[in-house]
């Protein structure tokens, strides 16, 4: 949590740094952009919610970078049977990653945007593996090396706010096949966007 209340902390001093100086520091092709990027998933079966945040810069209507960061709010409960051992347990699994991103913008209007995202992060994996009465057997933190590739589109509701919806699919590039069977997966978008620009207009 430690890492995940830094990140967090990390972006919110971006945004007010960007929004204090946007109008003297941006290029003039270049505007401020803030997202909540909320992601739908699973891990072996078990559905999760993954809260996220962007902060970054898009370039006209054609390309929008930046940085962020993802987190799941509470760990997943598996269960596993050790078959060597015939012993029955649970492993509790976490994970938060930071990332760097680029969108693509393939169409926009006044109202609508559709785009592409390109995603790549590293964080870490929290494993606590625990027996059926609750003895912890092991806890462990591991790298994760993420990549997330996804098509989205949003609708402008307001001036200052809009909503977003995609689809996509997360990647661990750690080269461990369990790793990668367990968080290999769809992964399903909806999102929150503020655009900071309109108050700064006024």
């Amino acid at each position: 949590m430690t890492y995940i209340k830094f990140f967090l902390g990390l972006l919110f001093c971006c945004f007010l740094n960007n929004v204090i100086f946007a109008q003297d520091s941006i290029p003039k092709n270049w505007k401020f952009s803030f997202q909540l990027d909320n992601r739908f998933s699973s891990i072996r079966n078990t559905d999760i919610l993954i809260l996220g945040a962007k902060v970054g810069s898009q370039y006209k209507n054609r390309l929008r970078v930046g940085g962020g960061v993802s987190f799941i709010t509470s760990p997943v409960e598996v269960t596993f049977f050790n078959q060597k051992n015939d012993v029955r347990g649970t492993v509790d699994i976490g994970f938060w990653y930071g990332s760097l991103f680029a969108d693509l913008i393939v169409y926009k209007n006044d109202k609508w945007e559709w785009l592409i995202t390109e995603q790549i992060g590293f964080g870490k994996l929290s494993i606590v593996r625990t027996t059926v009465d609750d003895d912890v057997v092991r806890a462990a933190r591991v790298n994760l090396w993420v990549n997330e590739t996804s098509t989205q589109t949003s609708y402008k509701i307001r001036p200052w706010i809009g909503v977003g919806i995609g689809v996509g699919y997360r990647r661990i590039f750690n080269g461990d096949n369990l790793l990668s069977d367990t968080f290999n997966a769809p992964i399903y978008i909806g999102k929150l966007i503020l655009y900071p620009q309109y108050w700064l207009k006024k």
